[in-house]
């Protein structure tokens, strides 16, 4: 049975140290880990980086099956790396990058999972606002992305709606090869592109009837607080970032 149960990158509230760091923080420090783990080239560093994900995982207090489930959709991305290089750079390449490419990713998960979709888009919003000099909308942009954390995970739950009402009525969405799968797939798709229009629309009613015309002079019911913890994140960061760098790994 094709059951979809995901919860792609979905805010799991767990009280842990990493969720209470302000979200610029933990900006900042996916920023430098990315950067890091974007020219790494040895089987070493992929395993330091494992360890590290392994650590943060297990400080946030997320289980291991929501992170899993919020990187599963992009799996299918791993797999056509790993035979597109398999078939042009050989099986340990092919490998490495796979690996490199699926934690890049589940680090990169780890932010919505451990920060509240509002919090996040304040932090993108405070560090997008020196951009405003020049005329970018750094409010509209920041709200654009906080909506759409808000209601992927809630269009998520309407796939698995659809998913559930088209395998009742007998429908095989996971058997026969890959173009038989696509083509099933479309009694999933257009009620869905149906949902996405209507809640668009209705969150534009709503902004709207609401007066809104732009963040600026928006007030927050939660200011963004930033603490010493905050700057050791960094600086750790920052520190063991720079050492994988010096030393090539």
């Amino acid at each position: 049975m094709y059951i979809t149960n995901m919860n792609l990158g979905q805010y799991v509230p767990t009280g842990s140290f990493i969720h209470r760091l302000d979200p610029r923080a933990k900006l900042f420090s996916l920023f430098l880990i990315i950067s890091a783990i974007f020219p790494s080239k040895t089987s070493l560093g992929v395993l330091l980086w494992s360890i590290v994900l392994a650590a943060l995982v297990t400080a946030s207090k997320v289980s291991w099956r929501s992170v899993l489930n919020s990187v599963k959709p992009i799996f299918f991305l791993a797999l056509f790396t790993f035979f597109f290089n398999a078939a042009f750079n050989g099986i340990h390449i092919a490998v490495f990058t796979s690996l490199r490419l699926v934690l890049l990713i589940m680090f990169a998960v780890m932010l919505p999972l451990t920060t509240a979709p509002l919090e996040l888009a304040d932090g993108i919003n405070e560090l997008l606002r020196p951009l405003e000099r020049f005329h970018f909308p750094a409010d509209e942009c920041a709200m654009m992305i906080g909506m759409a954390l808000r209601f992927i995970p809630l269009l998520m739950e309407e796939t698995d709606k659809i998913i559930r009402a088209q395998l009742s009525r007998g429908a095989t969405l996971d058997q026969g090869n890959i173009f038989r799968r696509a083509k099933a797939f479309f009694p999933v798709l257009i009620p869905l592109l149906i949902i996405i229009f209507r809640r668009a629309d209705e969150i534009a009613t709503a902004m709207e009837a609401r007066g809104y015309d732009g963040g600026k002079g928006r007030t927050r019911r939660k200011p963004l607080h930033w603490g010493i913890y905050d700057t050791l994140a960094v600086i750790v960061s920052a520190a063991w970032v720079g050492m994988f760098l010096a030393l090539r790994l």
